[in-house]
């Protein structure tokens, strides 16, 4: 939690949340935990594999699978396989297998991701809800977008990780587009080895692709495009359309950058999606792992200067 939210809490909730934490972070409680949220995750898995949705991943699936990649994309409004030639192209061997075997990858990879970063406690309160038929729409966000199996997670796993590793935000640049408003926290910092980095390996990726079937990257240029002249969908849950988001998260970007707040960049990711679906909410679940300042969310120069008995930087002259 913030230490500016802390600081406001009054005295008495200050107390019980201080007990409630020193609770938590006892080592069997966070194994019981632990192994609850694993149970239960193990159960959704088996749940959504008895069940299997034709969803989000059934469209990377398929797409593979078409005379042409964006022949939906370039007759109709946004719809069908919407990212570029390099997604298809690096993944081309787990797409290539049977659909059934492909999900059950897939839906792996997103609950392990899923785990990974909420552990432990966040863990629990997400994978319980899977189960319920009813209730808040909020609690359903996890069961709709592990179901789906949709990017957006692995989007808010690329958003963390860039902060040790910036060259995972060509995964953001080369799928969705617009979220690579987060390269700008390296702009205001003034880190432009890592920019360089984010940059160098989105250029490096496209160059690539380009030589073997640059016929797809013009197509899919097109379809950006076309696609910016369409309105928002009706499944979306948002009320602005992209370019007022787009601007807001360019703020919340700068000021975060400013003030170091890097829980905040999540946020402004999911604020400068194309369009904001309910799945989409699950890249919140990465503010956790940023305000719990896990050792993979951190650089090495980070974590070098907050290790004990480090050297201050020596004062200005």
């Amino acid at each position: 939690m913030p230490d500016a939210i802390i600081r406001l809490m009054p005295d008495p909730v200050l107390r019980l949340w201080t007990a409630t934490m020193e609770v938590a972070r006892r080592r069997e409680v966070r194994r019981l935990v632990l192994a609850l949220a694993l149970l239960i995750a193990a159960a959704a898995y088996i749940r959504f594999m008895a069940d299997i949705f034709r969803g989000d991943a059934y469209g990377y699936w398929e797409s593979i699978r078409r005379n042409v990649l964006y022949v939906t994309a370039l007759d109709t409004a946004p719809h069908g396989y919407l990212y570029s030639p390099a997604f298809i192209q690096a993944l081309w061997p787990l797409f290539s297998l049977p659909w059934e075997i492909f999900y059950c990858i897939w839906l792996a990879l997103l609950t392990v991701a899923l785990l990974w970063i909420a552990r432990p406690w966040l863990s629990l309160v997400i994978f319980a809800p899977i189960f319920l038929t009813f209730g808040i729409s909020l609690l359903l966000v996890p069961r709709h977008s592990l179901a789906s199996g949709n990017i957006y997670l692995f989007m808010g796993l690329a958003v963390v990780a860039g902060f040790r590793w910036p060259s995972t935000y060509a995964f953001l640049l080369l799928t969705k587009v617009t979220p690579g408003v987060g390269l700008l926290w390296f702009v205001v910092r003034r880190e432009w080895r890592n920019l360089a980095i984010a940059l160098g390996t989105t250029a490096a990726i496209v160059a690539v692709s380009f030589a073997f079937s640059s016929n797809l990257w013009f197509d899919w240029f097109t379809v950006l495009k076309q696609n910016s002249g369409y309105g928002e969908p009706a499944f979306a849950i948002h009320f602005l359309p992209l370019i007022p988001r787009l601007a807001i998260a360019v703020v919340l970007t700068i000021v975060a950058a400013h003030y170091n707040a890097r829980w905040v960049l999540p946020i402004a990711t999911l604020l400068a999606l194309p369009y904001i679906a309910d799945t989409g909410l699950i890249i919140l679940v990465c503010v956790a792992p940023l305000l719990r300042h896990d050792a993979w969310t951190e650089s090495p120069a980070r974590k070098t200067a907050a290790e004990p008995g480090a050297l201050a930087p020596a004062p200005a002259a």
